[in-house]
């Protein structure tokens, strides 16, 4: 059954769980996904990254992923991971999608606020929640581990998207 990021993640909240999150670029990794969520009988969030454009693209794959949300006995999230757009979002919304992360971490501080704030106020006409990125995640390869993102900033960007 398809719900909405919100309302997959108050479930998990109030029951104090996790929620899987799996990225599917394929027919066969949705199949797998529902299969495995079904046979658990657990929810789940299907996602899909611009990163898999090269391999699906979500004219694609997104029919697929709405279809198989919509048939399953399990609650599924259609979710857009790492947008790095208004566009991908409104493309996303379009398609289905039940909830939306822009990644907006590359653009200056002041422009990541502006574009997330937009994109949330467009996603919740739909009732659909909205994940925002800021600053460096960092990883293994990086060269320095000291541009992470500060407490504050982190305040100010949730007390203003």
């Amino acid at each position: 059954m398809l719900v909405t990021l919100k309302e997959i993640l108050a479930d998990a909240k109030e029951r104090k769980y996790c929620v899987g999150a799996f990225n599917v670029p394929n027919l066969e990794s949705v199949q797998a996904v529902i299969a495995a969520a079904e046979d658990l009988k657990v929810p789940v969030i299907l996602q899909h990254a611009e990163v898999h454009e090269n391999m699906i693209t979500l004219d694609e794959i997104g029919p697929i992923m709405l279809d198989y949300a919509k048939k399953a006995s399990v609650p599924v999230c259609f979710h857009l991971d790492h947008g790095p757009s208004e566009l991908e979002t409104t493309r996303s919304i379009r398609y289905g999608a039940t909830g939306i992360m822009l990644d907006g971490s590359t653009l200056p501080f002041e422009e990541n606020i502006a574009i997330t704030k937009r994109v949330v106020d467009i996603c919740g006409f739909a009732d659909i929640q909205v994940e925002g990125e800021l600053g460096h995640v960092g990883t293994t390869k990086d060269a320095e581990m000291d541009e992470f993102t500060t407490p504050e900033d982190a305040k100010r960007f949730v007390e203003e998207t």
